[in-house]
């Protein structure tokens, strides 16, 4: 259970699937708050480093010191990212869903030290590398969100909200079957001998092991491919949306390319975060702020932002992540305990365009054309990115599903 949230533990060391970061004014945290979900961690650690044209720029662990680095040129420059974070917070982010970050920022930032800082810090808050195409609006939102309310790094990974999920999913006699595919669902046809009246479709699950499952309300968690896949006897057309006369397809993931980490110490502890300005690699200490590995030991995630179209090296880009750890942790490779390369991780399923509307244009949780069918996941619904997604499209079916007419069906 869990998906990209689970969490591997070898030797003392947690590993998350990649750099994971809990929003903590995000749908993901006020629906475990709602649920009752406990979970520890803390902030990013400090300082921070920005690295640009193989320069290290310095600053604290919030958004604001920036404006004290040397990164920035000039006093032009801090005025008009001033103004940007103060014009951040009355923005109406649903006006700008369809104009790119790009276009929008061209059009208002003229600094270029300026513009690229903020590229930077949209690709870090959406784990994106796609600002020609990615919305603005839910980009900027995002980015109000991160800087609003900040973000921690969870103790003992994600697991711990996994498991808390499933904790309180079995008190409520939630039947949680594993170990089985899911090969198809269909509308079923209940034989009259066998069902008693019935007044809305019921919804047939065929498993991979010749057992079915029959349910009066289905809400299916996957990929576009995935849902469409299990899908394909109902035919709603959920991978494509409508663009005038022309018909796009919705389904290019947000991926990135991960190296984790694990050192029996760390060679350099003054520089704990880097993020690359004019390159598209992230790496952090994630236990210098929660507990992520043994007493002396050392937990690192080093990411490079692959864009939704790019056709990754998996050999390039593994020698590109680990010359960034070279230059950040030298020495690095004296200590290693294990270690762990994700080529091409799916980070969230269909990357959020201006084109389609932005978070608007998404698929609603209900299934059009069907009864009782829902889906749910991070490509789902008008709210949110990222996990932030997953929870807020949950609990949007949640509450359809309770606001339906109630209707009796009884089947053997």
């Amino acid at each position: 259970m869990g998906g990209r949230a689970r969490t591997e533990n070898g030797d003392g060391f947690y590993f998350n699937q990649g750099p994971h970061a809990l929003y903590l004014s995000g749908a993901g945290a006020k629906v475990l708050q709602e649920l009752g979900i406990k979970y520890r961690g803390s902030p990013p650690p400090s300082p921070q480093y920005f690295i640009k044209h193989n320069v290290k720029y310095q600053q604290g662990a919030s958004f604001f010191s920036i404006l004290t680095a040397k990164l920035l040129g000039g006093l032009g420059s801090k005025i008009e990212l001033i103004r940007f974070f103060a014009s951040l917070r009355k923005m109406n982010f649903n006006e700008i869903q369809s104009v790119t970050i790009e276009e929008w920022l061209k059009k208002r930032i003229h600094h270029r030290d300026v513009f690229d800082l903020l590229i930077t810090l949209c690709r870090i808050v959406t784990y994106a590398n796609d600002p020609k195409i990615q919305s603005a609006g839910s980009t900027l939102s995002q980015l109000q969100m991160a800087i609003s309310g900040g973000v921690i790094y969870l103790d003992g990974g994600w697991q711990t909200l996994v498991n808390g999920l499933k904790s309180e999913a079995l008190k409520t006699k939630v039947r949680i079957y594993s170990g089985k595919r899911v090969s198809n669902v269909k509308e079923a046809i209940i034989d009259s001998s066998t069902a008693a009246e019935t007044t809305m479709p019921l919804w047939k699950i065929n498993v991979s092991d010749g057992s079915t499952i029959l349910a009066s309300t289905l809400v299916i968690a996957g990929s576009p491919t995935d849902v469409q896949g299990l899908l394909r006897d109902s035919k709603p057309d959920l991978l494509s949306y409508s663009v005038g006369k022309k018909t796009s397809r919705r389904i290019n993931p947000v991926r990135a390319a991960c190296f984790d980490v694990a050192l029996s110490t760390l060679p350099n502890p003054s520089i704990p975060a880097a993020v690359g300005i004019d390159s598209p690699f992230f790496l952090s200490v994630h236990s210098a702020s929660a507990k992520l590995a043994p007493k002396g030991g050392a937990l690192i995630h080093v990411m490079k932002y692959l864009g939704s179209t790019h056709e990754s090296n998996p050999t390039t880009d593994k020698l590109e992540l680990e010359t960034f750890l070279d230059a950040i942790q030298p020495g690095w490779r004296n200590v290693v305990v294990r270690q762990r390369f994700l080529p091409v991780m799916v980070v969230y399923n269909a990357i959020v365009t201006a084109e389609q509307g932005g978070t608007v244009g998404r698929p609603d949780t209900k299934v059009p054309e069907t009864e009782n069918l829902y889906i749910v996941g991070d490509w789902i619904g008008s709210e949110g990115l990222l996990a932030d997604a997953s929870f807020a499209s949950a609990k949007r079916a949640a509450e359809q599903i309770l606001k339906a007419d109630p209707k009796l069906i009884s089947y053997v």
